[in-house]
């Protein structure tokens, strides 16, 4: 039988869906026909730009004002989950108001839910949600799907502490990951100067 450490006093929890988290927006890409669309400062997220870590804020494509105007925006803090394609299931959340792909659902958190909280049962029953698509050549869970997954949800106060506990090892995380990219980025130009290079070769 699993191990449950539950913050003491609390035993209460509701079984809710993602849609009673708040509301729930699928991303649009402008149309690349206008490239005036694209280029400016503001994010567009797609699966790529996921990782492991809990937030994204630097995208491979941006979007201008015109192309922002183009889609559906996503306010800072949101949770963004893949729901379309091989990485089905990633789950991340946004540093900056932003816009998405139409392979992510966005989650905009209500008042009565904390976004970080969201993110992290998202990210536990991430698996879970993804075997909703079953076996097919692009795996697809579509929004009304992802909308009524039914999750066991705790009363706020304990939504907000589990959040914190789970926030501050995400921020340690992060911090020795950016660690290791500085530690990778030395390797790599070490390497550099201590192999010969082709010019050097007779």
């Amino acid at each position: 039988m699993p191990w449950h450490a539950r913050f003491y006093g609390y035993q209460c929890e509701t079984s809710t869906a993602p849609s009673d988290f708040g509301e729930i927006i699928t991303g649009s890409t402008p149309s690349t026909a206008h490239p005036e669309f694209y280029g400016g400062g503001i994010p567009f997220v797609s699966p790529a730009d996921i990782s492991d870590l809990r937030w994204v804020s630097d995208t491979k494509t941006t979007l201008s004002a015109l192309g922002f105007e183009k889609t559906r925006p996503i306010k800072a803090n949101s949770v963004l989950f893949v729901c379309i394609g091989s990485t089905i299931g990633k789950v991340t959340q946004n540093v900056r108001d932003c816009a998405t792909n139409q392979q992510i659902n966005s989650v905009i958190p209500n008042s009565e839910h904390s976004g970080g909280f969201v993110y992290y049962i998202l990210s536990l029953n991430a698996e879970r949600i993804a075997k909703l698509a079953g076996i097919q050549a692009v795996p697809i869970i579509n929004k009304t799907q992802f909308s009524a997954v039914r999750l066991l949800v705790p009363e706020f106060s304990e939504q907000d502490r589990i959040a914190n506990c789970l926030s501050s090892l995400d921020d340690f995380i992060a911090a020795q990951s950016q660690k290791i990219d500085v530690l990778m980025f030395h390797k790599k130009g070490l390497m550099e100067q201590l192999f010969p290079v082709m010019s050097e070769v007779g």
